[in-house]
């Protein structure tokens, strides 16, 4: 043991640590040719025209038959107006050995450009034309496909298929490193989870034919079975809590990190869910305060009240959607932006239970450029202003858009139902 008791320097790195950011895919799924259009006002407009029927016989005197014609208006609103701010004091500026603003706006600007893929990528998901799940490759209908290296080639050859019923793919054009984002425009493109490209590596690698061995060597391992391959860690996740028996105290249930504990007096404890007289409340409550983020908190009294989760943990449940269903007994959400959301429970009723084939990631199959429009009227960008009564200023990065998939879009976009139950999270690193 060293006995002497010293003062030695600590020196500090020049750079921050390394930020891994998701990397956003709405540009290759959305037509933004819209935003030419509009250089004000927060409505863009597009018409279809009806369908007619097959040609008519022409009669023996010449005479023929006028079919009515219907053009039918549809409507993109500019209706997402989204932030993020932070506060930095001037002497911190002045005596940070870090560059603060740059460093926190470039995580800022990835904020919100992610909040845009998240929107697009769940503007695709409602809008698709065609939704494929368990129940089309022999199991059962609802329920979402476990994806295996056995049966993924049979998945992308399903929905080519579809694709092609749809009048949507008449030859497939290929990527090119050299290509600019517009020339991409009607490419058959599939986003998917690491997980999905993981079986079709697999699947791959196990061929011991020579087409198999050549594909594995030498091919772009982004293109698979007609499709370009894109990576995202912010899929659509849906998932179902079935909730038929009221909890008993102390039972749990763990959404995306996030602990709520059931308590038959509510306390103080950030988290805790009063048990109401019936289950229904009880999971009408439950609802009402996960779709305030869970930044709500309710005096008990009879049948409610609940105690806000801290705001680090508020983060983990924004962009979740829930919906309380009575005659089914569950409450489901649909999550934007996260990708597969880890969830658990511990709790007592045995029909209470995260439905594992309900926990699906959504895997989208389209046309580069053709699976919805978007607009972006404010691209994000950054300004600052001043604080009132405080030597430091706001810096606040900001976007306005709207996204939506248009009648002649949706029979391009095929969505597939994958079993996640037993995937992993992508958080967003904070360093």
């Amino acid at each position: 043991m060293n006995p002497n008791t010293m003062t030695f320097k600590t020196v500090f790195s020049a750079e921050y640590q390394l930020s891994h950011f998701k990397e956003p895919v709405y540009q290759i799924l959305a037509d933004t040719r819209l935003e030419s259009g509009l250089t004000k006002g927060q409505t863009v407009a597009r018409s279809y025209s009806s369908d007619l029927g097959p040609a008519n016989d022409m009669g023996g005197d010449g005479s023929y038959s006028t079919e009515a014609i219907a053009d039918t208006q549809e409507t993109l609103v500019i209706d997402k107006e989204k932030e993020k701010s932070i506060y930095i004091k001037e002497l911190d500026l002045l005596q940070a050995h870090l560059p603060l603003k740059q460093k926190y706006g470039r995580k800022i600007a990835n904020a919100l450009v992610n909040q845009i893929d998240a929107d697009v990528l769940l503007t695709v998901y409602q809008g698709a034309g065609t939704s494929l799940d368990d129940g089309d490759f022999g199991g059962t209908a609802g329920n979402g496909l476990t994806a295996t290296a056995s049966n993924i080639a049979t998945v992308f050859s399903v929905a080519m298929q579809k694709l092609r019923l749809n009048n949507t793919i008449y030859y497939n054009k290929r990527f090119s490193s050299a290509m600019k984002l517009e020339e991409m425009e009607n490419m058959p493109v599939a986003v998917i989870s690491p997980e999905i490209l993981t079986y079709i590596e697999l699947y791959l690698g196990g061929k011991d034919t020579l087409l198999g061995d050549q594909v594995s060597r030498n091919s772009y391992h982004g293109y698979f079975h007609g499709f370009e391959l894109f990576l995202s860690n912010a899929l659509v996740w849906t998932g179902s809590l079935a909730l038929a028996t009221n909890p008993t105290d102390g039972d749990t249930i763990t959404i995306n990190g996030v602990t709520l504990t059931f308590r038959a007096t509510l306390g103080s404890t950030a988290g805790s869910i009063h048990i109401a007289s019936t289950v229904d409340i009880t999971r009408a409550n439950l609802v009402e305060f996960l779709n305030a983020g869970g930044a709500t908190t309710e005096a008990e009294d009879t049948d409610t009240g609940y105690v806000a989760v801290s705001t680090a943990n508020r983060k983990k449940l924004k962009n979740m959607v829930w919906t309380n269903d009575n005659t089914g007994d569950v409450a489901t959400v649909v999550s934007a932006g996260w990708g597969t959301v880890v969830v658990s429970e511990t709790l007592t009723a045995a029909g209470n239970v995260w439905t594992p084939a309900l926990q699906q990631l959504h895997m989208i199959f389209s046309l580069a450029r053709q699976a919805c429009s978007l607009v972006v009227q404010k691209k994000p960008s950054m300004t600052d202003n001043p604080v009132t009564g405080k030597v430091g200023r706001d810096y606040i990065g900001w976007t306005v858009y709207g996204s939506k998939v248009f009648t002649d879009q949706a029979p391009a976009i095929v969505e597939l139902a994958v079993n996640a139950s037993a995937f992993t999270s992508s958080p967003t690193t904070v360093n």
